[in-house]
């Protein structure tokens, strides 16, 4: 389509055509296009809150769903350990008081108990194995995220390794959490 344009010059008008092409539209492909954008399924805690797994369970992890990886690395327990008060004593030591839940075909029964540790994960190593669940850790990772915090563990017994999630309110919150769901998915 031609629309003649009259420009005015000092010495008369003079005329320009322009021509206007609508673009041929071409039929889109049928075989879809490779993204070059990287999508996190790799790592679904990345895709979901930013930071990456560790190593050794982001291989395990790779492909999941959010679900089916809460339920594989922090499934439902039978025990839960909880710490209610945390007190500072002379050098390095700390007294722990936890309630311990633990639940059976009887019912949900919850005791407290009091131990002194250098550490949570210490102090959960101790309840737990006073439980008969020896617990032994070969790695240890920690994030904050918002306003809680995710710990990773790697942990074993004589022949059985497994990485487990916990989620918590607080540092120990979330290394009692992993270390119940270590204990469930090692003794079951």
């Amino acid at each position: 389509m031609s629309a003649p344009i009259f420009t005015r010059t000092r010495s008369g008008f003079t005329s320009t055509f322009t021509n206007f092409h609508r673009p041929q539209v071409t039929p889109a492909s049928q075989e879809p296009q490779q993204s070059t954008t990287r999508i996190f399924a790799d790592d679904p805690f990345r895709a979901r809150f930013g930071h990456k797994l560790p190593t050794g369970l982001r291989q395990e992890a790779r492909g999941m769903q959010w679900r089916t990886f809460v339920s594989t690395y922090a499934p439902a327990t039978d025990l839960r350990i909880q710490f209610t008060d945390i007190t500072k004593l002379r050098g390095s030591h700390l007294r722990y008081t936890a309630d311990i839940t633990r639940t059976d075909g009887a019912g949900r029964t919850t005791e407290t108990r009091e131990i002194v540790a250098s550490g949570p994960i210490s102090a959960c190593t101790n309840l737990l194995a006073d439980m008969g669940r020896r617990i032994e850790i070969h790695s240890f990772h920690q994030f904050e995220i918002f306003e809680a915090t995710v710990t990773f563990i790697y942990a074993g017994n004589n022949n059985k390794k497994h990485w487990a999630m916990g989620f918590g309110g607080t540092p120990e919150q979330s290394a009692a959490a992993a270390m119940a769901s270590a204990a469930e998915l090692i003794y079951g």
